[in-house]
């Protein structure tokens, strides 16, 4: 058999190979609008902050928590203190913040703690859009633009 005839059989049988699969099918991510019922009544603890495009460092996330229940009461820990709303989430994953209603307690801490702090706050009152992904144990609240990105996994049951 000429060499050429041997290239051709070992290139088709790479393209061949490279067509079968093992039988086994990556997990797809499938990210769902989030609604009142998949947000609300579940403790979130944050595990990633995104905001115009680039990463946060946070220290202590464990510190930074969203809850919010079906009355539209919206409270958790940002840090070092905690805040409360009211919060609207639609059944198109739509959620309308009543800016008025957002308050957050004021201990003290060192700066760089509560930059952290006021950056996270901020963000959080930007947000416009909820998803769940993970089959429900994780939580995405973004603006319409992706600018701001917050991840959060379910803390406890």
């Amino acid at each position: 058999m000429s060499r050429l005839m041997q290239l051709w059989l070992l290139g088709a049988l790479l393209v061949i190979g490279g067509c079968l699969t093992t039988g086994k099918e990556e997990a797809r991510v499938i990210q769902n609008a989030g609604n009142a019922t998949s947000v609300c009544g579940k403790k979130w603890q944050l595990v990633r902050l995104r905001v115009n495009g680039g990463t946060i460092p946070i220290q202590g996330p464990e510190n930074f928590t969203f809850l919010c229940n079906q009355d539209g009461n919206v409270m958790g820990r940002s840090g070092v203190n905690t805040y409360r709303g009211e919060l609207q989430v639609t059944d198109n994953g739509q959620m309308l913040w009543d800016t008025s209603s957002f308050v957050s307690t004021k201990m003290g801490a060192p700066p760089q703690l509560l930059q952290q702090e006021h950056t996270y706050l901020r963000a959080l009152s930007g947000t416009r859009q909820a998803f769940t992904k993970s089959r429900g144990k994780r939580l995405i609240l973004r603006d319409a633009s992706g600018e701001i990105y917050i991840e959060y996994v379910r803390a406890g049951p």
